[in-house]
């Protein structure tokens, strides 16, 4: 008869549980110190980047604001066929927006209050989902009534120790 192997390293006795546990400190201290050094590389990596790019955005914004100001002050002339520009290289051009402001020395409470108090709900933006931590607080009767239950999980859970050396105590 065919013995069938696990696809998993068997722990048979608690010295050898003991030894996978060490085992995985001394793992997790090598995949920390890896994230790290990776994690340094890729500042030092965003710092230089960010240093070479800096001055490609400024002439970018530069010249963004430029063909803006170009624009403006020839928008009679050059948009005498529509809102948009095709100029080879990209197209400028206006588009029509509207927004929403406050008005001068009204702020957002006030605004709030009055949409409150004039009923005009529909005004005010309310994100409503499920409070599941208030939730777990309720009776079971509680929970069925408004269509949801109680579920137990037993989750099993490994807690390294991670002892600080005499010299990082003090840190």
């Amino acid at each position: 008869m065919a013995r069938i192997k696990p696809e998993t390293e068997v722990i048979e006795n608690r010295a050898q549980a003991e030894g996978a546990l060490a085992e995985m400190a001394a793992l997790e201290r090598k995949m920390t110190a890896i994230k790290c050094d990776m994690q340094e590389q890729i500042d030092l990596a965003k710092a230089k980047a960010g240093q070479q790019a800096a001055p490609i955005e400024a002439r970018f914004k530069e010249l963004s604001k430029a063909v803006g100001v170009y624009a403006k002050l020839n928008r009679q002339e050059l948009f005498t066929k529509g809102k948009s520009l095709d100029m080879g290289f990209g197209i400028i051009g206006f588009r029509a927006s509207s927004r929403v402001v406050q008005m001068r020395g009204v702020t957002a409470e006030m605004t709030l209050e009055r949409l409150h108090q004039y009923g005009l709900t529909d005004g005010i933006r309310v994100k409503e989902e499920v409070n599941r931590e208030v939730c777990l607080g309720w009776p079971d009767e509680r929970l069925e009534l408004v269509g949801m239950a109680r579920q137990s999980l037993d989750t099993f859970y490994i807690e390294l120790k991670q002892e600080t050396l005499p010299h990082e105590k003090g840190v």
